[in-house]
């Protein structure tokens, strides 16, 4: 588990998502968003993308339960701040157990876990809604958009 969890927050740390808002040019969400709907479908969730403005997308999945439970719904975002100063923010390292690159610690780590939480999710009687959500460093607009859609 700890393996997958490793070479998933790698993969997703190797995706540039450097919010626009912040710095101009910044990548956005749109490859990282491509990324985990894919993953998200491949582990067996319904996956809606959200995109309130053009080329920032969100992704929620849902893992349904069987019924006659409360949901949950768990949300961490894609974007990051800039790399500048950095060498290589876009090239994870693992040293002395501990993982690095830009966004490992806010918030991709935490996505990796939510997005296998999803995968690992069995026998739940309320749905299970994943969330990776564009624009959190700035308006939160993503957040925004996935609640005029979800609720748990």
């Amino acid at each position: 588990m700890l393996e997958e969890l490793e070479k998933l927050i790698c993969d997703l740390v190797a995706i540039e998502s450097v919010n626009p808002d912040l710095v101009p040019g910044g990548a956005g969400e749109g490859a990282i968003a491509a990324f985990v709907a894919s993953w998200l479908r491949d582990a067996g969730c319904e996956v809606t993308v959200v995109e309130p403005v053009p080329g920032r997308p969100s992704v929620v999945g849902v893992v349904r339960g069987s019924g006659g439970g409360r949901s949950l719904m768990l949300n961490a975002h894609m974007d990051t701040v800039g790399a500048g100063g950095m060498a290589s923010p876009f090239v994870p390292v693992v040293r002395e157990g501990r993982l690095y690159g830009r966004g490992a610690y806010d918030m991709k780590a935490s996505l990796a876990a939510i997005m296998l939480t999803a995968k690992r999710a069995s026998g739940l009687r309320g749905d299970l809604i994943v969330c990776a959500v564009s624009d959190e460093e700035v308006a939160s607009t993503g957040t925004s958009a996935v609640l005029e859609q979800f609720h748990a």
